[in-house]
């Protein structure tokens, strides 16, 4: 056997057991979200009653959550954040896409965490927020994005991406 045979016999296993390795350690939750603190993009828009919303209403803490009523993974994610709401901790939604009937009719069905809820039907603030889709939620202290997660939140993403944040900012009393 060829000299060049043998090393890549002994080689080329041992790549590729690095390889999935690398692939398998890689935590999934936490690519799916972002730590960069940056300003909540400025906005004028209506909650679903058609009451007007400004960007200046987002002081404090809490998250905004973006959500639609065809959104699948919405509606399995909807009842967490309905455990948040329970801890009293203060959910904004977001309707993305959607046309305010089906938001409204969808919100009577299966329950309403949220504080209020801002219509962006044309997707203008997402837009501005880097949203790619539903659900995402963001963490805001004072008009700034702590946390963006792109992505269903549960119980898991909750205690991996969102809690170590709120306990180093000691934010929610640390719920």
């Amino acid at each position: 056997m060829n000299q060049s045979l043998r090393f890549l016999i002994i080689i080329l296993p041992i790549l590729i057991l690095i390889f999935f390795t690398r692939v398998l350690l890689i935590d999934e939750d936490t690519q799916l979200a972002t730590f960069e603190a940056k300003n909540f993009p400025t906005f004028e828009l209506d909650d679903l009653n058609g009451r007007p919303v400004q960007s200046e209403s987002l002081g404090g803490i809490k998250l905004i959550n973006v959500w639609a009523s065809w959104c699948i993974t919405c509606r399995v994610e909807h009842s967490f954040l309905a455990k948040l709401d329970s801890k009293d901790i203060p959910i904004v939604g977001l309707n993305y896409k959607d046309e305010a009937e089906d938001a409204i009719n969808w919100i009577t069905r299966f329950g309403d965490p949220y504080r209020y809820i801002i219509h962006d039907y044309k997707g203008e603030l997402a837009l501005d927020l880097g949203v790619t889709g539903a659900p995402e939620t963001f963490l805001l202290s004072d008009g700034k994005i702590i946390v963006h997660y792109r992505g269903e939140v549960n119980d898991m993403i909750w205690d991996d991406v969102f809690m170590p944040i709120i306990k180093k900012e000691n934010l929610f009393d640390a719920n």
